[in-house]
């Protein structure tokens, strides 16, 4: 395991000062890695953490394993919480009582459960912001994890321009903070940008920006655009069409001042298309 024993998840999470067996949360650090590698990392990363680290050996991977261990003790206390004072009896279920410690009041134990995913966002976010900065390597010059590249979780993330919850709340503003919500958003983001921005820059263009993306060659009027299709992609998702249309003649506009740089749109049907007024209700009668 990643992360196994109590006294590792106390460097991330010191509130978890329990006098406890360090196999207490086995199973749930189990669930959250099973989670973790699912969502981000893939099984060719968990292998490669797996392995055990001698004594006198350094870690090269040490940064990468903090990052992980960090969201595993995150994700694991948080499943953990509304079992963790809860005992089985003949009688049914009883509440622990240590006679050490003031039991927390329900509203401060809201209040945690209510940070924890917060919390599970943000060291997402720097686990897969790592993974970014250090996969994007070339053949002369290659970087540690640049397999991770040919996973289905980096494929999975990078469907549309949105690989980070930060992005997606930044766009979409969501009214729960939670990373499970904008995980299983990704397909729908990728899904109604498509089909609201073919019109005005072409399919092929999005797939070449995303693979752009992907490759992290981006050029500053491709984040311009990108920009633009971001917002194309969260007004779809919440079913204003009207706006997303805008925004996607924007994106358009970007691509028309410079169409060299996004050969894809040039090349296509959209291109030669006439210019869009960005009038919601025209745009609306256009389609």
């Amino acid at each position: 395991m990643i992360l196994s024993k109590i006294t590792q998840a106390t460097q991330f999470l010191p509130s978890l000062n329990l006098d406890l067996a360090n196999d207490r949360f086995t199973d749930f650090f189990l669930r959250a890695q099973e989670w973790l590698v699912s969502h981000v990392i893939g099984e060719g990363l968990e292998t490669v953490l797996e392995t055990e680290v001698g004594m006198t050996a350094s870690d090269s991977h040490a940064d990468l394993r903090r990052l992980c261990q960090r969201v595993i003790a995150e994700k694991g206390l948080l499943d953990a919480i509304p079992e963790m004072d809860m005992q089985l009896t003949e009688a049914g279920f009883a509440v622990q009582n240590n006679d050490q410690f003031t039991p927390a009041s329900a509203q401060r134990v809201d209040r945690l459960m209510a940070k924890m995913p917060e919390r599970i966002a943000a060291d997402v976010d720097s686990l897969v912001r790592y993974l970014l900065k250090n996969s994007d390597g070339t053949e002369n010059e290659p970087k540690p994890y640049d397999n991770w590249r040919g996973s289905e979780q980096f494929k999975y993330l990078t469907a549309c321009f949105m690989p980070l919850y930060e992005i997606y709340d930044r766009y979409v503003q969501p009214p729960v903070m939670s990373y499970e919500q904008f995980y299983k958003a990704i397909p729908s983001l990728a899904k109604e940008m498509k089909v609201v921005a073919d019109y005005y820059v072409s399919a092929e263009e999005i797939a070449r920006l995303i693979e752009l993306t992907r490759d992290g060659e981006l050029l500053e009027i491709h984040r311009t655009a990108i920009g633009w299709l971001c917002h194309v992609a969260a007004s779809a998702y919440v079913k204003n069409i009207p706006a997303a249309r805008n925004y996607a003649a924007y994106a358009r506009n970007v691509m028309l001042s410079d169409p060299d740089s996004f050969p894809a749109f040039k090349a296509s049907d959209a291109f030669n298309k006439p210019s869009v007024n960005l009038d919601a209700g025209q745009l609306v009668n256009m389609l």
